[in-house]
């Protein structure tokens, strides 16, 4: 079982969960933009650990929980990347290794560029090198207005029905995946709803828009910082990972047969790339 501990960001709790511990190398882990975040790293976590990795995984405020950030606009990749470095600070983990997976990569971007001293490598998994479809001059309330539409269709009547629906999404259903998706829903009314808080949602993705990781590329080439971009060849991004290594020449591209969701569909694979990545 991880260790878990709560931190004050932003007037929010933050829930932190660590595998393994100190002197081993820091891993700092950020989840993707949907409330099943909090064990995203249920089976990696321990397998990190288990290579030699003091592994750190943030669950986001008011993302993979409940409680959002005060300041609407801390949800934006530039200002999420300070927290980050905050979260660090408070764990003493001086340079680390930090790993994000698609909302989790795009922050893992602006990391780099603005903090590449306190890295010791990057690791994006199937995103980052690719821009967030959309509106850069979308208003927050049109994209609050669309994200509460969908919250209210993502309501099931029972775990059974929730759980019923989502296997029959994943390629490859297991206990640990049930677990980490289940962990992402609660009760609310007699029904099952998402976790996540749907204003936290929308500021997210509008900072997505109002930031896009591609303005980050010149700024992450500059740093030499040694990047590792994993693709889903299932989500075919494969033309703007090419852009990205002409942009960004020190990094190294590898791709793995799975969905985006690389974790979930690929677990093994992808758990062993980033380990002998970061270990080389």
């Amino acid at each position: 079982m991880p260790l878990k501990s709560t931190l004050q960001v932003g007037g929010a709790p933050l829930t932190v969960r660590e595998w393994g511990e100190p002197p081993a190398p820091p891993l700092l882990y950020w989840h993707g933009l949907n409330p099943f975040g909090a064990l995203e790293l249920n089976e990696a976590g321990p397998a990190w650990a288990e290579a030699g990795f003091h592994v750190v995984a943030c669950a986001a405020p008011g993302i993979a929980d409940t409680h959002a950030l005060r300041d609407l606009g801390d949800y934006r990749p530039t200002r999420l990347a300070n927290l980050v470095i905050d979260v660090a600070d408070r764990l003493e983990l001086g340079r680390f290794a930090f790993v994000g997976w698609s909302w989790g990569a795009s922050i893992g971007v602006y990391l780099g560029a603005r903090h590449p001293q306190r890295l010791q490598a990057l690791v994006l998994l199937d995103a980052g090198h690719t821009d967030i479809p959309g509106d850069q001059d979308r208003r927050l309330e049109d994209v609050l207005g669309e994200i509460s539409e969908q919250h209210v269709r993502f309501r099931f009547d029972d775990s059974d029905a929730f759980v019923s629906a989502a296997r029959e999404q994943r390629p490859r259903w297991r206990p640990a995946l049930e677990e980490r998706l289940c962990a992402g829903m609660r009760e609310q009314n007699g029904a099952i709803v998402a976790r996540s808080d749907r204003r936290a949602a929308a500021a997210a993705w509008h900072g997505l828009l109002q930031e896009q990781p591609s303005s980050a590329h010149t700024a992450l080439a500059r740093t030499q910082l040694p990047i590792l971009l994993v693709l889903a060849s299932r989500n075919d991004t494969t033309e703007e990972g090419e852009r990205f290594r002409a942009a960004v020449p020190q990094a190294e591209v590898r791709s793995i047969d799975s969905g985006h969701d690389l974790l979930a569909d690929a677990p093994e694979e992808t758990i062993r790339t980033v380990a002998e990545w970061l270990g080389a």
